[in-house]
């Protein structure tokens, strides 16, 4: 009964939208092509300027629950602890959210635990400033094939925070292609230990410099405003 229902409303349709690539694939393939894709996010909210953190600053902001527990990450970290020197010393891993206990044992039998600032849970206002603050933000998404057509509302928030993005999810994921797009960060697959660290190692010396920043393009399309316009436009 789903499945009719569903295929009387793909077909009978003018237009029929939806937030991601993948699901606007599944449903072209049932209505000859009459789907379009208009995303989340974000608004343009009122954060005064923040001084970036003097720590290189590993943020999290949200929920970082047991499956999104990427431990190669934390591998890449630790191997970098070991490996760089001075890397230690400025090393800070900014938890903000709730993180459940599998996730901080994961850290911590990687030796990382004095390098974490655990903030819990904070108000919006302030994650704001902490996404714009922090030298690096990771985005994680859980590893699943059934994730790859999820967009996380945070990542338009940290697209607009002039800050590089880390992001980790399965292979394919619709992000990574917005995430590319709009040269705002670097994405990997979980068991890409190798290039996250390559990675990482770069920022880090960029960080040195005091050069480590982002040069977005195309941002400006996913914001609300925007993105309302196409569908009034639509509904012309």
């Amino acid at each position: 009964l789903h499945h009719k229902l569903e295929n009387e409303v793909l077909n009978t349709a003018t237009k029929v939208v939806t937030v991601s690539r993948h699901w606007a694939d599944d449903f072209n393939s049932k209505n000859n092509g009459n789907t379009l894709v208009i995303t989340n996010g974000f608004d343009h909210e009122k954060v005064a300027p923040q001084t970036l953190d003097k720590k290189f600053s590993l943020a999290h902001i949200g929920s970082l629950l047991s499956e999104r527990n990427p431990v190669h990450l934390w591998q890449a970290i630790s191997d970098l602890v070991k490996e760089v020197p001075g890397f230690a010393d400025h090393l800070q891993l900014k938890l903000i959210g709730t993180v459940s206990k599998e996730v901080l044992e994961t850290i911590g039998s990687y030796n990382l635990n004095e390098f974490i600032l655990n903030l819990g849970y904070v108000s919006h206002q302030e994650a704001l400033e902490h996404q714009r603050k922090s030298q690096v933000l990771l985005l994680i998404e859980i590893n699943s094939r059934n994730t790859i057509s999820i967009i996380p509302g945070k990542l338009f928030e940290y697209m607009i925070s002039n800050r590089p993005i880390l992001a980790i999810g399965p292979r394919g994921s619709d992000f990574s292609e917005i995430i590319q797009k709009t040269n705002t960060g670097a994405f990997y697959d979980y068991a890409a230990k190798d290039e996250i660290k390559k990675t990482l190692k770069l920022w880090y010396e960029q960080f040195l410099e005091q050069k480590l920043k982002v040069h977005a393009v195309g941002v400006d399309q996913y914001s609300r405003q925007s993105l309302t316009q196409r569908l009034a436009d639509l509904l012309k």
